[in-house]
């Protein structure tokens, strides 16, 4: 067995202090990018946001009238004004009214994120080739995305937002 002797006792506790240093001084340049403000703030983002609403935008807007129509309807039935007869054919116009809503929504809601999603991964594409010239031009050794807590030292997401504004 090995003897542990005062030397190696000390070696022991100084090598983590040895590596870490070491690891510290081989990171000369540290960026930091909150993707969520460049994926809110760029004109990328913004133009994103528009087509969507401008492809989708009806669609929402016929939903919302169904949902109307399905607010009117149990107001009818609330009322207690209705005879049996009607009541039963409000009843199931409601409950049809109630089931094309439910698909339509899920619907749209799908095709909805599937263009988002589209669009998004190019931009995620042109912020990365816009992260990558900025590191090299300005020497960065990393630069991290999404973190708890950074020093606004770090912060090179405005850098990123106005680069990708020129494109």
């Amino acid at each position: 067995m090995m003897k542990l002797t005062p030397t190696r006792l000390a070696a022991a506790l100084l090598l983590p202090l040895l590596v870490s240093s070491a690891l510290a001084q081989g990171v000369q340049k540290l960026g930091f990018i909150d993707t969520e403000r460049v994926y809110r703030q760029s004109t990328q983002a913004q133009q994103i946001q528009t087509t969507l609403q401008n492809e989708f935008g009806s669609r929402q807007q016929a939903l919302q009238q169904l949902r109307d129509q399905g607010v009117s309807l149990q107001a009818r039935l609330d009322s207690g004004r209705l005879s049996a007869a009607e009541y039963r054919r409000t009843e199931q116009r409601l409950i049809e009214l109630d089931r094309n809503l439910v698909r339509q929504a899920a619907q749209l809601a799908e095709e909805y994120n599937l263009r988002r999603n589209e669009e998004f991964a190019a931009l995620q594409h042109n912020a990365n080739r816009v992260i990558e010239q900025l590191a090299q031009r300005g020497g960065y050794d990393v630069i991290l995305r999404d973190a708890v807590y950074v020093n606004s030292k770090f912060d090179i997401t405005d850098e990123v937002i106005r680069e990708l504004n020129r494109q």
